[in-house]
């Protein structure tokens, strides 16, 4: 018992010892703690010279470290001193004007001392976060790259098909189909790509096994689309096989239907073949026929690439397509009457500064530089009859604004038969240019005039005359050598 009773009043006495000696020791550790902690607001620790750190630069370190910020400084500390979120453009600026007060402070003093260290800190920094900048953005740079797959002359980027899509009942219904396998493509649950030049769908697992090359890849070859109608060779000559993936067409083993494209002219298995309709190019510059025809998969993505290019010159293929289809006769005076007009609008600022002719034209300035050139879009719309309608209003705005423009106006003309006083243009439907000096006049004028331009026939009888002065010169100076030769 006197055991027991003795350990208890022990107990005040060690808990007593216990508390004074971590009271000790606390002190101990801030105290070492003040001293080796930078005042300059890095919040980082010094290396002891009991520390791992070498003997040399463990004391260095410190003393850099321990070297507090000058009373001059204070008010500029704000704009020396970031913590970690800081950016390139703060560090930079930071930089600038630590520099601006190095120069500034004295040689040999404890500002410019603070300062030349405070420098090197902030450079170092700035090294280290443009690293990770960089490092950042060729990792990103790599991800992309790696996102997109080149195989036989596509570009495979992954397809997301309810990205950016409002109603995703109305997305997730809709069906796609993989080009390659003909398959469904699960989107919720299979990933899958799509070309982005000719807009081919496929798995993720059929890419390695696409043999169909890329429509952009044969119309940047062909240039123009088959101007033939369906030539079409033969199942023989093909090899009885599907001219895209070598699949036989013949009923050794099983039958396997062979489908005949109307653009190119050759056979397709089903696969390849999935009679799409479509209108062809040489039926409708040679025939004006746009009844849809069945076409191969590889067809359809070239016709669909070749639809807004213009690179059919209809005029020159087939001339009497003018004399037979009205329609197109009247969209070949509109786009005359556009051409007229560009001229105008290209010399007057005002038309520039208000970008007249890209807010009409957009994309089809083709229709205004020229009227030889015609796309497949441009001739479904002149069946359609929405192409004249377009040109009808394109036409209406550059005609108010010529016929309103000082500028334009002052580059009219007047007909010197008539001698009227009324404007000309050469777009106004009583009015013609002639082709020699591009004068313009009434149509009913010149008529009576039995087409003649009179402005032609002066520059005629000027020229006549000039040549009449040259020959009499010569003549004359001819004269005046044979008179002086006897004399000498």
């Amino acid at each position: 018992m006197s055991s027991w009773r003795d350990s208890l009043t022990s107990i005040p006495g060690t808990v007593a010892q216990l508390i004074n000696e971590s009271a000790s020791n606390l002190l101990h550790v801030s105290s070492s703690l003040g001293s080796t902690v930078g005042l300059g607001g890095s919040g980082s620790t010094g290396s002891g010279s009991e520390g791992g750190g070498s003997e040399e630069s463990g004391p260095q370190s410190a003393e850099y470290r321990a070297l507090p910020i000058p009373a001059s400084l204070v008010r500029e500390q704000w704009r020396l001193i970031f913590t970690s979120d800081a950016n390139i453009q703060d560090l930079q600026a930071a930089i600038a004007h630590c520099r601006d007060l190095v120069l500034l402070s004295e040689e040999l003093s404890e500002e410019r001392r603070w300062l030349v260290r405070h420098l090197v800190d902030l450079r170092y920094s700035l090294q280290e976060l443009e690293e990770a900048q960089e490092q950042h953005s060729l990792a990103s740079d790599m991800v992309v790259m790696n996102a997109i797959r080149a195989v036989v002359g596509h570009h495979f980027v992954p397809h997301h098909p309810h990205h950016g899509k409002r109603n995703r009942l109305q997305a997730a219904a809709k069906r796609h189909y993989c080009d390659h396998c003909t398959t469904i493509i699960w989107s919720v649950v299979q990933n899958s790509y799509v070309c982005s030049d000719c807009g081919f769908l496929v798995h993720q697992k059929c890419i390695d096994s696409v043999k169909r090359v890329c429509a952009h890849v044969l119309v940047s070859e062909r240039q123009h689309p088959i101007s033939e109608i369906c030539p079409e060779i033969g199942l023989a000559s093909q090899g009885y096989k599907c001219a895209e993936c070598g699949t036989m067409l013949n009923i050794k083993n099983t039958w396997i239907e062979p489908r005949l494209c109307d653009y190119s002219g050759l056979y397709y298995c089903p696969r390849c073949n999935w009679n799409d309709s479509n209108f062809i190019p040489a039926r409708i510059i040679h025939n004006w026929d746009f009844s849809p025809r069945r076409v191969s998969r590889t067809a359809l993505q070239e016709i669909r690439l070749f639809l807004n290019k213009p690179l059919i010159r209809l005029e020159e293929d087939n001339p009497k397509l003018f004399v037979f289809v009205e329609k197109l006769c009247a969209v070949k005076k509109l786009r005359q009457n556009l051409v007229h007009m560009r001229h105008y609008l290209a010399a007057c600022k005002i038309a520039s500064e208000l970008k007249l002719v890209d807010q009409q034209l957009g994309v089809r300035r083709h229709l205004a530089q020229s009227n030889e050139f015609y796309s497949l879009n441009d001739l479904s719309q002149v069946e359609s009859g929405a192409l004249i309608e377009f040109l009808q209003g394109v036409f209406k705005a550059f005609n108010d604004h010529i016929r309103s423009c000082p500028m334009c106006l002052a580059q009219a003309y007047i007909c010197e038969i008539c001698s009227n006083n009324e404007v000309i243009f050469p777009f106004d439907d009583g009015c013609i240019k002639c082709d020699q000096c591009n004068s313009i006049f009434h149509r009913v004028c010149l008529t009576r005039k039995n087409m003649i331009c009179p402005k032609c026939i002066r520059i005629q009888e000027r020229r006549l005359q000039l040549d009449r002065m040259k020959s009499t010169e010569d003549d004359d100076g001819v004269a005046t050598d044979d008179d002086v030769t006897p004399a000498e």
